[in-house]
């Protein structure tokens, strides 16, 4: 099967390069993400050093493009088409799929819905021909070189370790959407609780404030500025006072489980919200501004 032909290219060769490419295209979007962010960032959407979107689009570059090789405006036009609808429609299917935009050209001119411009498409174009010109030679004879046999046993061990750690890194990313709906439910609570109490005026911006702070440091505040707003805890009915150290308690609670949920975070949670700074969930974006802060905050901290 690995020697069937397709365009003129055996399925083992095509597989190949999709892997080689994968690899470099990893290498490449890490290597100018971490010298943007100037420490080390692991770019790819899944952990292990492999970026598919850059070997998909490569191999259809070599399909398509290698009977124009030798013109350069026709090679040029033909990278900036396919490498455009490869980035359109993975940017689309992670959209369907995950309800989240990974990467954002919506600030940038000739832009169409945020998945693809004009500037990163003449790019592709460009990289197109240095590809072709430049790196596909000495990768087409090295593959040409891999022994057969040990290259189909050595393919079927690399889409194996691809596809295991593709199933981990989706059932993280499900398991992190998860995450986000509690974090949003549990700041729902919080102001739902707040809507509750007339102790004090100003509820929003009360809550945004002690949201913000640990736990010992927000009760104290929060039991400061509700004394403060209603006299001597003390003076209080009874009633009134049973009501307050209640309402107390409830939000103690209540901050106490948003606090465990972001504290308790994973290496691939930490790894995406550093490698992919414009991802936002559309229906939880709020809430995961918050997590990712904490996220990057742990990062810097170790």
């Amino acid at each position: 099967m690995m020697t069937t032909e397709i365009f003129g290219f055996t399925i083992f060769d095509l597989y190949f390069y999709f892997m080689i490419y994968s690899f470099l295209g990893w290498a490449l979007e890490s290597a100018y993400v971490s010298a943007s962010n100037k420490t080390w960032t692991n770019r790819g959407f899944i952990s292990g050093p492999l970026c598919p979107i850059y070997g998909t689009g490569a191999t259809l570059v070599i399909v398509a493009l290698t009977p124009f090789k030798n013109n350069l405006l026709l090679m040029f036009l033909g990278g900036v088409f396919i490498a455009t609808v490869v980035e359109y429609v993975i940017a689309l299917l992670l959209e369907k799929i995950f309800h989240a935009t990974w990467w954002d050209y919506s600030q940038m001119r000739f832009q169409l819905q945020g998945r693809i411009c004009l500037r990163r498409s003449l790019e592709w174009g460009a990289l197109t021909v240095v590809m072709m010109h430049l790196i596909q030679p000495p990768i087409q004879r090295f593959v040409a070189w891999i022994p057969r046999a040990g290259g189909e046993f050595v393919g079927v061990l690399l889409l194996m370790y691809l596809m295991a750690d593709a199933s981990v890194t989706i059932m993280k990313i499900f398991q992190l959407k998860e995450k986000i709906a509690r974090i949003e439910e549990a700041g729902l609570g919080l102001r739902e609780k707040m809507e509750t109490i007339n102790l004090f005026e100003a509820k929003k911006e009360l809550l945004d404030y002690l949201e913000g702070l640990p736990i010992a440091e927000a009760m104290n505040n929060l039991k400061t500025r509700l004394e403060e707003q209603n006299g001597q805890l003390m003076k209080l009915r009874t009633e009134e006072r049973l009501r307050f150290e209640f309402f107390l308690s409830e939000m103690k609670d209540k901050l106490e489980k948003r606090e465990r949920i972001l504290k308790k975070n994973t290496l691939t949670e930490r790894r995406i919200a550093k490698a992919f700074p414009r991802l936002y969930f559309k229906n939880y974006n709020e809430a995961f501004a918050t997590l990712k802060e904490e996220l990057l905050k742990k990062k810097k901290n170790k």
